[in-house]
């Protein structure tokens, strides 16, 4: 039953769902009058999913998704780049401007930038 009720239309995707969980967050925000703008959020979910333009709802839900990944992306590397912190130092080449990555707690060390063949002595 449910499953005939989307045929031909469009249905529930990522961006319907985050317009469903934002409308019920901004549920519980004490300003007068929220529950209009949580209505108005649910009612623009809820049209979505029972749209009958198919092509142009995938175009907002893959703007959507493309925001989405974008932030994910951001998340793990700074994640990555944190863990990595406290294993190695990071030095910028002088003349091309690659990162380089060096170990630790190893002194006086000669690096070799492998882009540009640069070499420089620094202590890590």
């Amino acid at each position: 039953m449910f499953n005939r009720m989307f045929i031909g239309r469009n249905g529930p995707d990522q961006l319907s769902l985050a317009l469903i969980i934002l409308a019920l967050i901004l549920n519980f925000v004490p300003w007068p009058y929220m529950f209009i703008i949580t209505f108005c959020i649910v009612g623009a979910a809820v049209w979505r999913m029972f749209s009958r333009n198919i092509a142009q709802r995938q175009k907002e839900n893959l703007s959507f998704m493309n925001v989405v990944n974008k932030i994910k992306s951001w998340y793990y590397r700074s994640k990555a780049r944190s863990q990595q912190r406290k294993l190695y130092k990071i030095f910028k080449c002088p003349k091309c401007s690659q990162k380089l990555r060096v170990p630790r707690g190893k002194g006086k060390v000669s690096i070799k930038c492998s882009k540009c063949g640069h070499k420089m002595i620094r202590n890590t």
